[in-house]
């Protein structure tokens, strides 16, 4: 899957984990990301979801570092 062409949802889930203090609230916003990609269009496949949420995480790492 090209990353690139969710780029903006990406962007979207880490602008919005920015605002949360709390590392829980960070993971409740990408479980209801989880849920909304799920059932709203694009309908995208759980392994698709998965990565874009690997590489959500992947970057917020790479800020905090």
């Amino acid at each position: 899957m090209s990353l690139k062409k969710w780029e903006t949802i990406i962007q979207q889930i880490i602008d919005e984990s920015n605002h949360e203090p709390k590392e829980s609230g960070k993971q409740r916003l990408l479980v209801e990301w989880r849920a909304k990609l799920e059932k709203e269009p694009p309908h995208l496949p759980l392994h698709q979801i998965d990565e874009i949420v690997r590489e959500v995480r992947q970057r917020l790492i790479t800020a905090q570092g």
